[in-house]
């Protein structure tokens, strides 16, 4: 009797086992390539903080987008950039931008080459890790009220001038941090 009840216990665990390997449920999930999920707007925080800091011309804004080793731009390197554009497109500058699609950097040997990216641009950044990155898309429109010259009656005429670009940039962490480059 005892028997028969280990032969069924030994099959039951058997036909248990089956189910659990074919059905899939032990697999583990590599969608995220063995990766936590990150939550999108934890990644994209440093990019909203370098384009909201461009538009109001916030130069803390901008440099707590980058860490501490890339932070060499100034206040008056930002003035330089609004009198480009001004330049550019007249007065009044307006800047709107959207933040698209993000594609997750899967790959580690992909997250190495960027991490010696950095390093060949930043020899200050000495030994650094990248464990996660992002490429985001930013769709970026810059208008200003431009003069434009020959009217019909010798007056100048205010017209609005505006370019549209679209630019991907990198978001990585390093350590608990996240910045772009």
């Amino acid at each position: 009797m005892t028997r028969k009840i280990i032969k069924s216990i030994v099959i039951f665990s058997l036909i248990i086992s089956s189910i659990f390997v074919f059905s899939g449920c032990g697999k583990k999930d590599n969608k995220n390539n063995g990766k936590e999920e990150v939550s999108r707007d934890v990644y994209e925080a440093p990019l909203r903080n370098y384009m909201e800091g461009i538009k109001t011309k916030n130069i803390d804004l901008v440099l707590s987008a980058y860490p501490e080793f890339m932070r060499k731009m100034t206040q008056t390197d930002l003035d330089s950039i609004y009198a480009r554009y001004e330049a550019m497109y007249g007065s009044n500058i307006i800047m709107e931008y959207t933040l698209g699609e993000a594609t997750r950097v899967e790959d580690d040997k992909d997250l190495g080459v960027l991490a010696t990216q950095i390093k060949e641009y930043y020899p200050e950044a000495g030994d650094i890790t990248v464990s996660d990155a992002y490429i985001i898309t930013v769709e970026l429109s810059i208008s200003g009220e431009g003069a434009e010259e020959g009217t019909e009656d010798g007056e100048a005429e205010q017209k609005t001038s505006k370019k549209t670009d679209k630019q991907d940039f990198y978001v990585y962490r390093t350590g608990d941090n996240w910045y772009i480059f």
